[in-house]
């Protein structure tokens, strides 16, 4: 009897999370995600699920026990997570964490420029007839290479971030083919344990790709950490399976892994059976037959998956030519060096002006000039030969960071955050096929 009263308030308990979880789950193709904080539960709902869990006796509502995750605290850069409204304003200086300033490298490279001035500086001032130098020529030739190698790097930002999209895309389109998968499968009326192996098999090839493509990332350029030779060896597939065991220890079974463990690219491989359990599908009748137009759009979901994954590894598997990066990078920093040369042999020539007495300056043959205006066209020089090569080096690391987001930490595509958000969308789908409102659950598969 008691089981007659409860079971109405049940049902509607479980609707009532199921509403929670959806109305508290972002989608995951968006840019970013509201956190919500979640209420503790009640006396009364607590008693509630209790009856529930033990009326299911060990049944799993929510997930199969491979795909729950554990409760775990995994923190985890996200270089797309970030309050944009403060970039318009004159907060956006005091934003380091993540930014491009942060690298160790762009400061360094400032301070050998500023090194090589100060040196030219005093060689100029101490060089006889130093003021025979063409200050104007100097001047043109840093302005005419600062907006060459301008030009390139600016072609060279955006064909960088073009790829960073086209990958972040394509592992988006990842997850929404095990997303449509779910869903043919609950739309045929597939059993739980065929769904939940479906939806663990995805789950699992977008964790080793993660996996594998951010295990050996480094912080940002100029960090003196040299790329992983060979990522495919047996050391690091073997790093690669500890790692998924410490973040989701029941997602693969001990036999699948061992299987999966002889190859170098699981996370593509699986795919391979999940063509099979379909095709395995069909002929024992859970789904239309091979010759269906269904089964057909099945199969695009398997392929579209697969090939999501190729694209999603083509940062990490194809790069620009080395010639071009590497004469980019030589001319970066070409410019950077005679611009410091320039501005050095202008503070030399300007040295005079400053430290020499009246007589000291008479025997020189400089023409007057006031000290206010020495001081400004110090200032311009060193905006314009110190600063600006310093900016130009700070977009060749934002740009080398962008074309290999898998390379370096500062500009790796949140996918552990996707992930763990398609989880949450598989759960909350399963919870709601699995006792729909005003009708019962579809079926093709004709009942025995």
């Amino acid at each position: 009897g008691s089981c007659k009263i409860l079971c109405p308030y049940l049902c509607y308990n479980r609707i009532q999370r199921s509403r929670r979880i959806v109305m508290t789950t972002a989608n995951y193709g968006a840019t970013a995600d509201i956190v919500s904080t979640s209420q503790p539960p009640t006396e009364e709902v607590a008693a509630l699920e209790a009856a529930e869990a033990k009326m299911e006796e060990g049944q799993n509502l929510c997930h199969d026990a491979k795909t729950k995750t554990p409760e775990e605290k995994e923190e985890e850069w996200d270089s797309t997570l970030y309050d944009i409204t403060h970039m318009p304003t004159w907060e956006a200086f005091t934003l380091k964490v993540g930014s491009a300033w942060g690298n160790q490298g762009v400061w360094v490279n400032l301070m050998w420029a500023v090194s090589i001035a100060v040196v030219v500086a005093m060689v100029v001032c101490f060089t006889p007839y130093a003021e025979v130098i063409d200050t104007q020529g100097l001047l043109k030739l840093g302005t005419f290479l600062t907006i060459f190698v301008g030009f390139l790097l600016g072609f060279y930002l955006s064909s960088s971030m073009t790829r960073w999209y086209a990958c972040t895309v394509a592992f988006m389109e990842l997850l929404d083919a095990v997303r449509k998968l779910q869903m043919q499968m609950t739309a045929l009326g597939v059993s739980k344990d065929l769904r939940d192996m479906l939806n663990r098999y995805g789950l699992l090839s977008a964790w080793l790709l993660n996996l594998n493509l951010h295990m050996h990332a480094v912080k940002n350029p100029g960090d003196e950490q040299g790329e992983v030779a060979n990522p495919s060896s047996p050391r690091h597939i073997d790093t690669l399976w500890n790692q998924l065991a410490e973040i989701r220890p029941d997602i693969v079974e001990p036999h699948e892994r061992e299987m999966l463990m002889a190859y170098p690219q699981p996370s593509a491989l699986i795919w391979t059976w999940v063509a099979s359990l379909i095709g395995r599908m069909a002929r024992d009748g859970d789904i239309p037959p091979m010759a269906s137009p269904t089964y057909g759009r099945i199969l695009d979901i398997v392929q579209q998956a697969y090939g999501s994954i190729r694209a999603t590894r083509a940062p990490f598997l194809i790069r620009a030519p080395f010639p071009y990066v590497h004469t980019l990078s030589i001319l970066v920093h070409v410019n950077n060096i005679l611009n410091a040369i320039v501005f050095g042999v202008l503070l030399g020539l300007s040295i005079p002006y400053v430290v020499d007495t009246p007589s000291q300056f008479q025997k020189r043959p400089l023409g007057p000039k006031r000290i206010v205006d020495v001081f400004a066209d110090l200032f311009v020089a060193f905006c314009l030969n110190i600063i600006t090569p310093m900016l130009y080096i700070t977009l060749l690391d934002a740009s080398t960071c962008m074309a290999q987001p898998f390379t370096f930490h500062d500009a790796k595509v949140p996918m552990q955050r996707f992930i763990k958000m398609l989880e949450t969308d598989l759960l909350s789908a399963d919870m709601l096929a699995d006792e729909p409102p005003l009708w019962e659950k579809p079926s093709f598969k004709t009942k025995k």
